[in-house]
């Protein structure tokens, strides 16, 4: 919530942003993520500096619906993406909240696998997590748990993913050299 009011101190500074109220300042910054989050990004710079630790990936961001996207995640090199969902932005407590989808005919909320990004206005980016251990994936015949951590600004969306087990809590998967670095295009 401080990050919310330093944000707010900051646009009121502005002639045209003095009369807003939280209802319109949540809403504003609802906008702000969603400017960002509507993208194309993929990682080619980090993937031709560091070939050996990072595929180079493209995620596509498509608005469906006002606050509704559909996400997916595919290598350069293939035609299908490996990874599809619906992602609605919602706010709760002042945070951006991201409730995930599976995407199909009737699209099937993936209940513990939200991700809460709080906004950081000095650096005018959102910093996003998961907000629980409870968004089990099954990779190779393992059960893991999905722990996301996440950086969007205007031109980046910086990403880690990494599946956790679930009794030992030690990385099974996801990136081990650190956080997927998009550009925007």
């Amino acid at each position: 919530m401080l990050q919310v009011l330093r944000f707010y101190l900051i646009l009121i500074q502005e002639p045209q942003f003095l009369k807003l109220n939280l209802v319109q300042l949540f809403l504003y910054l609802e906008i702000h993520f969603i400017c960002f989050f509507e993208c194309y990004f993929n990682n080619q710079a980090q993937a031709f500096y560091m070939p050996r630790e990072f595929a180079m990936i493209e995620l596509t961001h498509v608005k469906i619906s006002t606050n509704k996207f559909k996400v997916t995640q595919k290598y350069i090199i293939d035609k299908e993406p490996y990874r599809e969902a619906i992602i609605e932005v919602t706010q709760k407590n002042g945070k951006i909240l991201l409730k995930s989808y599976k995407n199909s005919e009737e699209p099937i909320y993936l209940e513990g696998c939200d991700v809460e990004f709080e906004y950081d206005a000095e650096k005018d980016e959102f910093h996003g997590q998961n907000i629980c251990n409870e968004c089990f994936v099954e990779k190779n015949g393992k059960n893991t748990y999905l722990a996301t951590e996440a950086f969007l600004g205007n031109n980046y969306y910086n990403v880690i993913d990494k599946g956790m087990d679930l009794e030992t809590n030690e990385q099974v998967w996801g990136s081990y050299h650190g956080v997927f670095q998009f550009d925007r295009k």
